[in-house]
């Protein structure tokens, strides 16, 4: 019997060791500590990582997507297309999700942009970032006017369809409150779900600090992962549960995301210095093809808020004949993201329409 434990613990550390060998062996061989996502010095990872626990992620290191440039730290928050200025006829800052993020970098998009606020001398600040919706947006205003005291006269908030089920699905499980409200929203910790950032944060630690021994701390942090992972692989977030929302909204989940929205735009509201607040809605492809039955403008029409804030309904323009619907979106996008032409068209059109109102 005791010959039996013998060899059977030496069995199993030997596996142990077999199985971390080759591991090991993998890490170095196909350099699994390389990625155009990690880090290279401390204080741009902790600023990545401080405003990620606080608004559960940020934009990622290589963007935008297509470019692989080295970014300054506040490139992870927001972008400036122009300076805020005293002297601009208005400062705007834009808020959302990727359809905002996509004006910085789509060429034709951009010059627009460019084009707009050079004619109308306006400041302009772009602090879109993928899949944010009400919750986060809100939680960055405050940071970036605490922070980096951005104050503008107008916001342009991009509000997506998607925006419900980010809500609902990706931050809901995450938001952490007081008795003052939202506080911050937690970011995720080795789930494999997207944005989370937690693998780059612990191998450019390692590379940073310890490049001497990294295949073997290296080796240690995927058998942590491996495990951490799977614990957590039902708490992702993939594209169908974000989206399931927009074949069928359940009242309470209706009142939820009403009450996250009205939060944020209630906040702005509130800011002295802010005078008008431009929400933007645009159907997805699914909408158009009468698949998807919840359309944001529906709800946002449906809520009453302060004079300070107009809706700019781009379900009522196309309705009208005033925007195209056909071949407008990207080729097999899901999230049914604009062509470069037409989402310069789309930003054209919303700044004629602020042009009224500055």
């Amino acid at each position: 019997m005791k010959k039996n434990l013998i060899l059977l613990s030496f069995s199993l550390i030997a596996s142990i060791v077999i199985v971390y060998l080759l591991v090991f062996t993998w890490v170095i061989i196909l350099e699994k500590y390389k990625s155009p996502h990690n880090f290279t010095n401390s204080d741009t990872m902790n600023f990545h990582k401080k405003y990620s626990n606080q608004l559960h992620h940020v934009r990622g290191k290589y963007w935008p997507h297509q470019s692989l440039v080295d970014l300054k730290k506040e490139d992870y928050l927001f972008t400036k297309t122009e300076n805020f200025s005293k002297n601009k006829r208005k400062n705007i800052l834009i808020q959302g999700d990727s359809w905002a993020e996509y004006l910085i970098y789509k060429k034709k998009s951009k010059a627009v942009v460019r084009e707009t606020i050079e004619k109308n001398n306006i400041g302009l600040i772009n602090s879109g970032t993928s899949s944010y919706s009400p919750t986060p947006m809100y939680l960055q205003f405050k940071i970036l006017t605490k922070d980096y005291q951005i104050k503008p006269e107008f916001v342009l908030a991009l509000i997506d369809q998607t925006d419900i089920g980010d809500e609902l699905c990706r931050y809901r499980k995450n938001i952490v409150e007081d008795k003052n409200g939202i506080k911050r929203i937690k970011k995720e910790l080795n789930s494999g779900a997207a944005f989370d950032y937690s693998k780059y944060y612990e191998i450019s630690e390692i590379l940073i600090h310890d490049k001497k021994l990294k295949s073997f701390h290296i080796t240690n942090y995927y058998f942590k992962k491996f495990f951490f992972e799977n614990k957590l692989k039902n708490n992702k977030c993939k594209f169908d549960d974000i989206t399931k929302y927009l074949y069928d909204l359940d009242l309470g989940d209706k009142i939820y995301f009403k009450k996250r929205l009205k939060n944020y735009i209630d906040y702005l509201s509130s800011v002295h210095y802010l005078e008008k607040v431009f929400l933007v809605t645009f159907p997805h492809q699914k909408h158009i093809s009468n698949e998807y039955k919840t359309n944001m403008s529906d709800i946002i029409n449906e809520m009453n808020f302060s004079d300070k804030v107009f809706h700019i309904n781009f379900t009522d323009i196309i309705d009208k004949g005033e925007f195209p619907s056909k071949d407008i979106f990207e080729i097999n996008d899901p999230a049914s993201h604009l062509t470069d032409h037409f989402q310069a068209l789309y930003i054209s059109r919303v700044f004629q329409i602020i042009e009224g109102h500055l």
